[in-house]
């Protein structure tokens, strides 16, 4: 009796398995989706694809590297003196440029993947020092090397779009990206961590964030503060007035020298 039981409990596991087999070989493959991501080639050629199209784009001119040689040679030197740090993940990766909009009634700045940086002019004959200046310009940097400003990208079209953007693929939205670009803010959050590394590699190049607070105190209503915000301007003046910067004596650039600079626009 006994072993009839097993017998037939046998069969029924055998059949169960036989059929498990059946089935399984039927249904179709499974394929697990790879995950994409931007490389550093694609961010770069981003960068040279969103200049095309702020260069075809009327809304914007940008000033003639080689008339406007000298001021360039500021910013060229600039910007190779604060990505010249190791707190950059990018340091290396990204051809790190700063481009000048001509338009003296605007006062935003703003980075794209891959190191490209814009800055209007009308921000750039507001500010009034130096120091100031290698903040907001340290600031910018940030958007890029940290991916802030990728990824805000990529939540507004997909990650798609700025690979077709990599590919030199033509894009519908163009228009719309360069906008998001210049007049979309930025989430808080990453303000506050671009605000962060801002006041750390500044004062690892020896600028005062003293220059950068009275600038904000007295230019309240510039673009910029606009797209990136932070609570308050109180909140942000009070992360610059707390920050303890060990390195000032370490200065080496002459304050004049952004006086010379903005004689050359």
């Amino acid at each position: 009796m006994l072993q009839n039981y097993l017998l037939k409990t046998k069969q029924l596991l055998l059949l169960g398995c036989i059929c498990s087999l059946i089935f399984s070989s039927c249904s179709p493959d499974i394929e697990i989706p790879q995950v994409m991501e931007l490389t550093t080639e694609d961010r770069q050629n981003i960068a040279n694809r969103i200049l095309d199209l702020i260069t075809a784009n009327e809304k914007y001119e940008i000033l003639d590297r080689d008339e406007y040689a000298a001021a360039y040679q500021y910013l060229d030197n600039s910007i190779s003196f604060l990505t010249d740090s190791e707190l950059l993940t990018n340091r290396n990766n990204y051809n790190w440029k700063v481009h000048i909009i001509n338009d003296d009634e605007g006062t935003n700045a703003f980075a794209t993947p891959g190191g490209y940086i814009y800055f209007d002019t009308g921000l750039l004959k507001t500010i009034n020092s130096e120091a100031a200046f290698m903040h907001f310009l340290a600031n910018e940097i940030s958007y890029a090397d940290k991916g802030f400003v990728s990824q805000k990208l990529q939540d507004n079209y997909g990650l798609q779009l700025l690979l077709d953007l990599a590919l030199g693929s033509t894009v519908a939205t163009a228009e719309e990206l360069l906008n998001t670009l210049y007049n979309q803010p930025f989430n808080v959050n990453n303000v506050e961590e671009a605000d962060n590394f801002m006041l750390e590699l500044a004062c690892q190049k020896g600028y005062d964030a003293e220059f950068f607070k009275w600038f904000l105190q007295n230019n309240s209503t510039i673009t910029w503060l606009d797209i990136h915000p932070t609570n308050s301007l109180d909140t942000r003046l009070n992360l610059i007035r707390d920050y303890e910067c060990p390195a000032l004596d370490s200065m080496s650039i002459s304050m004049d020298t952004y006086e010379d600079f903005l004689s050359k626009l």
